[in-house]
């Protein structure tokens, strides 16, 4: 009688083990769904922004650059000697995180 027992507890403590098995395969498979989810979404996000910087048409700035090359050699040796080269690309840059952080709803606050 003990040894039935014994075998029907085993049997219940097999079913039980396998529905916990079963529980931790559907966490993860639920879980990685879920990632795969956040990472699709993310992808798609990054995308519009691709097409968007695709749409920019930047063809204004190339006769601005063509400008330099006009210049005497000993000015732009100057201006490379002083850093305009560097301060300019921290003053666009500086101008580019201001034009973004005005797109940005309630940080208008210091301008």
């Amino acid at each position: 009688m003990a040894a039935a027992f014994t075998a029907l507890f085993a049997k219940l403590a097999a079913i039980v083990a396998w529905f916990g098995s079963l529980f931790v395969a559907i966490f993860k498979a639920g879980w990685d769904m879920l990632s795969d989810l956040v990472c699709w979404g993310f992808d798609g996000l990054l995308g519009i922004a691709v097409t968007a910087m695709n749409a920019v048409d930047l063809s204004g700035l190339n006769g601005a650059f063509g400008a330099w090359s006009q210049l005497p050699p000993e000015l732009l040796n100057v201006m490379g000697l002083m850093g305009l080269g560097a301060a300019s690309a921290i003053v666009v840059a500086a101008l580019g995180i201001r034009l973004l952080l005005q797109l940005i709803p309630f940080t208008r606050l210091g301008s």
